[in-house]
């Protein structure tokens, strides 16, 4: 039993919620057919993984002195992620870790959509509740296209809590911030994962080009559908931005 005379009290958090697209049409599958029983097997295992113990080998000076405390939750064909609003460079990890989870799924073909946002939560293991989660969770609810998206509040957070060695260089955290999200509307923005592969990983354009062919062939696929159909129109935003960048990839647009 809980010890109900400890203090337990809402911190300011930043939360992310990332819906898998797609989940329900590949579980109905899944019932009846192995391979997608294994898709859907394979990307959570995936994300479980990686998200499990995100503070693994930090020491705990260390932890304390950058303030970090994630907290992660995957289940179903939802993943969420929280840490404190002050962690020096969080906002930056806090987009690697989205980028992160969308090209994750991408390699296992899934689009996903998800918000991230700010305020009073508390969250530690299994236990979360808080506004910033309910106001991310109905954001992303809201959202018709397939992205990641934040508002401007997320930039003002890296530039007042900016990376270690960043201290004075708050303006330069968001600038490099930006070189991976894109404008959306006035103060909202997503993360663009239609050009920001080699930013995060690094592997060379090479790699990014396979990358982006599984996320091509995710387009197509659900462009085949037709124009009837509910979610064709997120399909052909896709594709539109997939466009925009295709050369960059030897890739033929669609």
């Amino acid at each position: 039993m809980a010890n109900l005379n400890t203090t337990f009290r809402y911190e300011t958090r930043v939360v992310a919620f990332i819906d898998i697209l797609g989940f329900k049409n590949k579980l109905q599958e899944s019932y009846t057919n192995q391979a997608a029983f294994n898709v859907i097997h394979d990307a959570l295992t995936e994300l479980q993984e990686s998200f499990n113990d995100p503070m693994d080998g930090d020491s705990e000076s260390g932890k304390k002195a950058l303030r970090i405390d994630t907290q992660t939750i995957q289940v179903s064909d939802s993943l969420i992620i929280s840490r404190l609003a002050e962690e020096r460079g969080g906002i930056r990890a806090m987009i690697f870790d989205c980028a992160y989870a969308i090209h994750t799924l991408i390699r296992h073909g899934f689009l996903c959509r998800g918000a991230i946002t700010v305020g009073k939560m508390y969250h530690k293991g299994s236990l979360m509740f808080g506004e910033a989660f309910v106001r991310a969770y109905q954001t992303e609810a809201a959202e018709k296209l397939p992205i990641i998206k934040f508002d401007q509040d997320m930039y003002d957070l890296a530039k007042k809590h900016p990376s270690t060695g960043n201290e004075e260089h708050g303006e330069d955290e968001v600038l490099n911030l930006a070189e991976s999200c894109k404008e959306l509307s006035p103060g909202v923005y997503y993360l663009d994962y239609f050009t920001d592969y080699d930013i995060h990983f690094g592997s060379g354009e090479g790699y990014a080009s396979i990358q982006y062919d599984s996320l091509r062939n995710i387009i197509v696929n659900g462009l085949s559908a037709g124009p009837s159909t509910s979610f064709y129109s997120k399909y052909r935003w896709a594709a539109d931005q997939f466009n925009l960048s295709a050369d960059r990839f030897n890739l033929p647009p669609i």
